[in-house]
């Protein structure tokens, strides 16, 4: 019984090791197996309102990169690149990414199910190689449309905690963060907070397909950005997601997503209305 036990959370752990990379800062605390280097390209679309409510597009092309050292700690990259679809635009680099992972709980128990714990530590820095909110409008027709706060050009500080609880058949992840936002007067983790924000994040996902060549989930998920004032960087983020998930063999990873803002635009210039994801990743 104790081997069968430990080959259930095996498959566990097999299941879950890519895990499902969530959009906009909505973290789970899934560590993937060690010694491993993971590399992908993901693209979205997003779909944001311009003056007197008319539709633009902003495609982003990321970059990323995890490596996994030992068993306790991720750490990784995002590069991003920008481009506003309705200009003449070349488009810009963003806000450059490096995050990490450290793990804090790590139980394994039965209840109805077999079911793996994880709790993580996670500290993101976003460093300001992006373009100003001042250099990023464009024009669209006799419109304009502006890259903030996708990218911001100044350095932010993440520090949260997330919590992930694997069964056999689904998964539930939550996440708690706080973010200090920098500015033109302000560095990272000033007392000043009337630019910050904070994210509270949730993310299910049901194990439709596993096998050694193939697994296939589907997962949804919830993104609420919390600001602390109306200067904030994000106060009017609240998006709802779908989408499913995909591994290949050992080595690749699809993932293809749907998300909608719920929040009413109130602030025209930091609100994303939808947005369509698409991503491939290889480990090594």
């Amino acid at each position: 019984m104790k081997k069968y036990f430990y080959t259930i959370i095996n498959i566990l752990i097999t299941v879950t090791a890519y895990s499902v990379p969530v959009f906009l800062k909505n973290e789970n605390a899934i560590i993937t197996l060690k010694e491993k280097f993971t590399t992908s390209l993901e693209a979205k679309n997003i779909q944001r309102y311009g003056q007197e409510k008319s539709i633009y597009n902003t495609l982003c092309f990321s970059l990323k990169g995890t490596f996994t050292p030992n068993n306790s700690i991720e750490v990784g990259f995002e590069i991003p690149y920008f481009k506003i679809v309705e200009t003449t635009d070349s488009g810009i680099i963003g806000d450059i990414s490096l995050f990490s992972k450290f793990l804090m709980v790590n139980e394994i128990f039965s209840l109805v199910d077999n079911f793996l714990l994880q709790g993580v530590t996670v500290l993101n820095i976003s460093l300001a190689t992006g373009i100003k909110k001042e250099d990023g409008y464009r024009n669209i027709g006799i419109q304009k449309g502006i890259y903030y706060p996708l990218s911001s050009g100044y350095a932010d500080i993440e520090i949260g905690t997330a919590f992930s609880l694997i069964g056999t058949v689904f998964g539930l992840s939550g996440y708690f963060c706080f973010t200090s936002v920098s500015s033109k007067i302000e560095p990272p983790l000033a007392f000043n907070t009337e630019n910050d924000h904070f994210v509270l994040g949730s993310t299910f996902e049901i194990f439709m397909l596993y096998s050694q060549n193939f697994t296939l989930k589907s997962f949804s998920e919830i993104t609420y950005y919390l600001p602390i004032s109306e200067k904030s960087k994000y106060i009017n983020i609240f998006l709802v997601g779908s989408g499913i998930w995909s591994r290949i063999y050992e080595t690749v990873v699809v993932k293809l997503g749907y998300y909608k803002n719920l929040s009413a635009p109130i602030d025209i210039e930091k609100h994303l209305d939808n947005i369509i994801l698409v991503g491939i990743g290889f480990r090594f």
